[in-house]
């Protein structure tokens, strides 16, 4: 709606009484009426647009103060947020340094400053959090892009074995180092003046680690030419282990061979009655017989984590060199792969629950599996557990489906012996040495 004049309001009444009165004014004429009527238009439509005016200048002038107030308040908030975030980190920064002072003050020699070290960074902005991620050196990034392409674990080419020799004869020409160059080369440990040479000849092949290219020289240039063991050579490795046990190296520079392959020889011929394939019934009773007879002789000892000792701290060279026909990595694939149950390594199961599982069977003595009340034989197993441990020691059985369920249990009972069980448990109560 528009707003009315003032003016407008009392003409109108004015009009109103003229026309009840009879509608003229005495003493004008109808010209002099029509003019007055024309100059109080014209002062209408003046008046309204003042008005209008005036509330146009108003308006802005309301809009530009609140325009004023509002970005002069944004302003006030931000310094005072920015105000905040400095001290804030000034802060956080007294509070570090005062962290690692005290650290280094208690760890000593040992500590490590990690101020170096790059973290995100987070900033707080009227309830908005932006994180910043942390500025990368491109030296860095370089460094692990290297490590990740290394290669590993691959056989070296034909290509590859050609740079290796011509990169260490180039380095042995280069500094000087005459006729006795390969040999310090090769046994750079005991050369001072030749240490870190393999980092700069491993870095002809940059994409292998320069501990494999190390390695790798080492065979080619201590290995000879390839041929096969004489029985004279194979003699000297029995006439020297005899004296000096398995360290090869003297022997190996004598053979003009690599003194691991000189080891890899003496495990093909040391057993004379090496077998190969399945194992027989005997194989298998005797190393049930050995490993039982280790596990008592060691009761009396610490029970100790040694490199080379699985488990139960088994010494499985002796153990091969009594049985005389498997190795001894093959003696012991054979007792954690096969003859011991994978529900061990599943914390389901433990070693000397096969001994309490046998020793229960056998003083039931049922005649029939039916007859097993599985669930009531182990207290701290389950009926399914036992159950299918029982399953897995029966396929070791040699025609097992052609025994009787008491022929079965007879047959296990010679292997986990019942008598055992006092001593497994022992030194599975005993604490592990380090």
């Amino acid at each position: 709606m528009g707003t009315k004049a003032p003016g407008e309001s009392k003409d109108r009444d004015i009009k109103r009484k003229k026309e009840r009165g009879g509608g003229k004014q005495p003493g004008k004429s109808s010209i002099d009426r029509c003019e007055d009527a024309v100059e109080n238009i014209v002062k209408k439509k003046n008046t309204f647009k003042n008005e209008r005016e005036k509330m146009h200048d108003a308006l802005v002038d309301t809009k530009t103060i609140a325009h004023k107030s509002d970005s002069e308040t944004q302003h006030s908030e931000l310094e005072s947020i920015i105000v905040s975030t400095i001290v804030e980190i000034e802060d956080n920064k007294t509070d570090d340094a005062n962290i690692r002072k005290r650290k280094k003050k208690k760890l000593g020699n040992n500590f490590k400053d990690l101020s170096h070290e790059r973290s995100e960074k987070r900033v707080r902005f009227s309830g908005d959090v932006r994180v910043f991620p942390p500025s990368v050196d491109p030296s860095d990034e370089k460094h692990e892009i290297n490590e990740e392409k290394l290669l590993y674990g691959k056989w070296f080419t034909k290509e590859e074995d050609e740079i290796v020799k011509d990169t260490v004869y180039k380095y042995i020409e280069v500094h000087n180092l005459g006729k006795e160059g390969l040999q310090k080369v090769l046994n750079s440990i005991s050369h001072p003046e030749v240490r870190g040479c393999w980092k700069k000849i491993g870095s002809a092949i940059p994409y292998r680690p320069y501990g494999a290219v190390y390695q790798r020289a080492q065979r080619l240039f201590r290995s000879g030419e390839k041929r096969k063991y004489t029985e004279e050579e194979y003699e000297m490795m029995r006439k020297y282990h005899g004296e000096h046990g398995t360290k090869w190296k003297v022997l190996a520079d004598e053979l003009g061979k690599h003194w691991i392959h000189v080891g890899n020889a003496w495990n093909r011929i040391k057993l004379a009655n090496q077998k190969k394939g399945n194992w027989a019934q005997e194989e298998i009773q005797t190393l049930f017989d050995l490993v039982n007879a280790d596990l008592l002789l060691k009761l009396c000892e610490e029970k100790k984590s040694k490199r080379g000792m699985l488990r139960d701290n088994i010494s499985w060279s002796k153990i091969s060199d009594k049985l005389s026909t498997r190795s001894g990595v093959r003696c012991c694939n054979k007792w954690y792969r096969q003859l011991t149950s994978s529900m061990v390594a599943a914390c389901e199961w433990a070693d000397t629950d096969d001994y309490r599982l046998i020793d229960a069977l056998f003083e039931l003595d049922p005649s029939c599996i039916e007859d097993v009340d599985w669930d009531n034989l182990l207290d701290h197993r389950d009926g399914e557990l036992c159950r299918k441990r029982w399953k897995q020691m029966v396929r070791q059985i040699s025609q097992h489906e052609n025994k009787s369920f008491a022929a079965q249990v007879e047959v296990l009972a010679k292997r986990y012996r019942p008598d055992l069980v006092g001593a497994r448990e022992a030194w599975d109560r005993k604490p592990l040495v380090p």
